[in-house]
């Protein structure tokens, strides 16, 4: 592994020295203070990395160091990876953004929309227009996740199981979860549609779906698809929908926020990443590494190309990185959103967030990243840990505070 700022011109690193250290001292407080287990954060400009640091514990109780080679959750930090295997099948003209996503799954035509009443008394009506894939790639289809409100629609999702077995938002009353991808693709088209196509953002289970338009239109299982045609391609060895018995050492133990501070959520030996069986889920069900990320980030920060790789041309990151649909849901925010990424603003990089023009997006586990296209940047930070709280807060300021010293003035 090349040490931080070994990449980094001589005359460069005593600028980049403090910032490093500053970075590494607040997550390691963080850390400390038991609010993170651990975490990796990277800070590149073009093929430099600026910034490598590590601190904290893959596993606390065994006060075992957390490794930069640890593979984490990434959860929906697999949105943006299934979004760019979409576009990729249109640049091949194998699809149209603008099709109907039951050209591909015949299951869902003649889809209905939740109008009024309770559970068990539901009024509904068709669909005005089909779902199309944009749809599915903006999050406005229709669809919804079973965690993310408490409408019948939601209560719908659980009470039928309309949902992956996964330890985020899941409740003991809940139905049996779907077992495969085409078993959730099918409960979906018979779940109510919490709105209009097209009619709002409404965070989803629509990049799952994706990925069985992925394995209709390529006739691939998806894993198989995006191994071959974008992980290793990318040098991304360590991505994948499984953990071999081989890595599970470097696999990081789950954790969960809590008023007793942090408790094991999953453990390597009990998840379910170690079962070849389990469901392919694209917008949630990915593991994989911080350098392996990285790389990822950095072909879309580099207009679609890394290494002499090409994935996808500048005309499609443009179209990725070009605002569609307002986010909404996520509190106050009703910041840009594009094809699998939110977007920043003018807005959002006065409040020290995203730097207007770059996207990206986060994870359950607290992994989170933004490319910079602009200034052909990427910042990235991955840990293992469920919550919004006060530890989600101290990774992302230190993280983007260090972003705008270094790569921002």
């Amino acid at each position: 592994m090349l040490a931080a700022g070994a990449l980094v011109p001589a005359a460069a690193r005593d600028e980049v020295a403090p910032v490093r250290e500053q970075l590494r001292a607040e997550l390691a407080n963080a850390a400390a203070r038991g609010r993170i287990p651990g975490a990796i954060a990277i800070i590149a400009k073009g093929t430099e990395r600026l910034v490598d640091v590590t601190v904290g514990h893959s596993d606390i109780a065994a006060k075992k160091p957390l490794g930069h080679d640890a593979i984490f959750r990434l959860y929906s930090m697999s949105k943006p990876i299934t979004s760019v295997a979409i576009l990729m099948l249109a640049e091949r003209g194998k699809l149209r953004l603008e099709d109907p996503v039951a050209h591909y799954l015949p299951e869902w035509r003649d889809m209905r929309v939740y109008v009024s009443g309770e559970l068990d008394d539901m009024v509904t009506e068709p669909v005005r227009r089909p779902v199309t894939i944009a749809d599915l790639l903006t999050h406005s289809g229709g669809l919804t996740y079973h965690f993310t409100g408490d409408t019948p629609v939601h209560q719908y999702y659980r009470k039928y199981g309309v949902m992956r077995d996964t330890p985020v938002g899941r409740m003991s009353g809940d139905g049996a979860p779907a077992r495969t991808l085409r078993e959730l693709v099918a409960r979906l088209s018979r779940a109510p549609m919490l709105h209009q196509p097209g009619e709002t953002f409404a965070y989803s289970y629509s990049t799952t779906v994706l990925g069985a338009v992925i394995e209709r239109v390529s006739g691939q299982r998806l894993d198989r698809f995006l191994k071959a045609e974008l992980f290793l391609p990318l040098g991304m060895t360590d991505t994948g929908f499984y953990v071999a018995e081989a890595d599970l050492d470097r696999f990081t133990p789950l954790y969960r926020e809590s008023a007793d501070g942090l408790q094991v959520a999953e453990t390597p030996e009990s998840s379910d990443y170690r079962d070849p069986a389990r469901l392919l889920d694209g917008g949630g069900a990915i593991a994989g590494s911080a350098d392996d990320y990285l790389r990822f980030a950095q072909m879309l920060a580099n207009d679609g190309t890394l290494g002499g790789v090409q994935i996808l041309s500048k005309a499609s990151v443009d179209a990725m990185f070009t605002p569609r649909i307002a986010l909404a849901g996520f509190g106050p925010e009703h910041a840009p959103f594009g094809y699998g990424v939110l977007l920043g603003d003018a807005e959002s990089e006065a409040r020290g967030g995203l730097p207007a023009g770059a996207g990206g997006w986060a994870g359950s586990g607290n992994t989170w990243f933004f490319v910079d296209r602009k200034r052909r940047s990427v910042a990235l930070v991955m840990t293992h840990f469920l919550g919004n709280g006060e530890g989600q807060a101290a990774i992302r300021n230190a993280l983007t505070s260090a972003y705008s010293q270094l790569v921002r003035p």
